[in-house]
């Protein structure tokens, strides 16, 4: 499931975009076998578009402890390795990134007076979510003629394996997103994997928020898409053989390169 970040805007012709915004609120692409999970839009100018919901009973607190925390080290790209800026890489730490790939964090631009502008890079106001950090992860401006940036982490599963044994759930989810009017996105791949390091099950993945997706002003009229992020998320069964996740967070080339696709707030959550 996505959620989008909209606009607050006087009544004019662009506010068609926010007839448009139901429609904009895609599910999340996900690997066979997941489910797409109801995740939260929340931050300056932004809109809440939730689906349908049962009501259930609510959890126990004991059953609520049972679960795991965030188990992606380093989600938000807050702890690197030397000073982020948006011309120049460094490491992240939690993450591999090879030479080869185009891959880094950099830092939020400072708040814009109006923050969907087109044009504008991803600031601290841009669309998104609250309570974001100094940092993101962008494809490098290393090279302009990348095809991708990718930055991988493995996380080891074996002290929840009674809790995956169980029939444990998953809950992955990240905000992602891309520079107004460019191609350049995000994705993240969710791999499972045995004590010998073998896939096992279905994977799951976040789809990237296109350039259609960041055109929420006055939808199918190009040249005023947005700068911003919007979340993504799914859920699934952990298979009861995995004892390690593989978490790859890609950037796909646009027309510039990959430095203008975004990633922030990355979670990968076990529960019974």
């Amino acid at each position: 499931m996505s959620r989008l970040p909209h606009h607050h805007r006087p009544v004019s012709p662009r506010s068609r975009g926010l007839a448009a915004l139901a429609v904009l609120a895609l599910a999340a692409s996900t690997g066979p076998g997941t489910t797409p999970s109801a995740g939260a839009a929340t931050g300056p100018a932004a809109l809440t578009v939730s689906p349908a919901t049962t009501a259930g009973p609510a959890a126990a607190p004991a059953a609520r402890r049972a679960g795991t925390g965030n188990l992606i080290r380093n989600g938000s790209a807050e702890k690197t390795k030397g000073e982020p800026d948006d011309f120049s890489r460094v490491a992240i730490k939690g993450w591999s990134v090879k030479k080869s790939e185009q891959f880094t964090a950099a830092r939020y631009a400072p708040e814009a007076p109006d923050p969907q502008a087109y044009g504008l890079r991803l600031s601290k106001n841009s669309p998104g979510p609250a309570g974001r950090g100094k940092n993101h992860f962008t494809g490098a401006y290393h090279t302009s003629s990348a095809d991708t940036g990718r930055a991988t982490q493995r996380i080891d599963l074996s002290r929840h394996r009674s809790l995956i044994r169980k029939g444990a759930q998953f809950d992955l989810r990240g905000w992602l997103g891309g520079y107004a009017g460019n191609e350049d996105r995000m994705q993240v791949t969710l791999t499972w994997l045995d004590r010998k390091g073998k896939k096992v099950g279905k994977f799951a993945r976040l789809a990237p928020v296109t350039l259609a997706d960041r055109d929420i002003l006055t939808p199918g009229e190009p040249g005023d898409e947005v700068t911003l992020l919007a979340e993504r998320t799914a859920s699934g069964t952990v298979p009861k053989r995995a004892r390690k996740a593989k978490v790859v967070l890609k950037a796909l080339r646009g027309d510039s390169g990959v430095r203008a696709a975004y990633a922030d707030r990355l979670s990968l959550k076990l529960q019974p």
